[in-house]
């Protein structure tokens, strides 16, 4: 098992645990070498650990999980994507249309009309809620924590999983 499927397995565990048992089950996965190399675990811990994921860790572990990485950083990959905007800069913090945007366009997801018509964080955003990522009662400005986006990365990777 490489570390991108190692990460794609332990984001679906995450997932699937509850908020009191989510440290739990991460504190066994982080100290099984068996499942991960230390270097990403240690990513994980820090991601997990942070107030407002960056976006360079978002797109690290997004196009990790989506099999889409490629020799260049994950965060260099997505400017020449063009997944971010102009400007953007690998310390700035993720906002939830940014990640939105991202996971949408790393994991191929189809978006609404709005979506179709004028892809980018708000729509992609939008999409993200009316299909359960993200609750309804957040915002698109919002800056995600460690431990939320692993919980939105955690759904749609489960999604993702059941369409194949």
């Amino acid at each position: 098992m490489d570390s991108h499927e190692n990460l794609r397995f332990i984001l679906k565990r995450v997932y699937m645990c509850r908020k009191q048992t989510l440290l739990i089950v991460l504190g066994f996965f982080l100290l099984g070498p068996a499942f991960l190399g230390a270097q990403t675990a240690a990513q994980l811990e820090a991601v997990l650990e942070t107030q407002a994921v960056s976006c360079a860790q978002a797109a690290e572990f997004i196009l990790a999980a989506s099999g889409t990485a490629s020799p260049q950083t994950g965060f260099e990959q997505a400017m020449a994507n063009q997944w971010f905007r102009k400007g953007t800069t690998p310390d700035e913090s993720v906002t939830l249309g940014k990640l939105s945007f991202l996971m949408m366009k790393a994991f191929g997801m189809k978006g609404g009309l709005m979506y179709a018509i004028f892809p980018g964080p708000r729509y992609a955003f939008r999409s993200m809620v009316s299909r359960s990522f993200i609750q309804s009662s957040s915002d698109p400005a919002m800056k995600v924590s460690g431990e939320r986006f692993l919980l939105i990365l955690g759904r749609v990777l489960s999604e993702v999983e059941e369409e194949v």
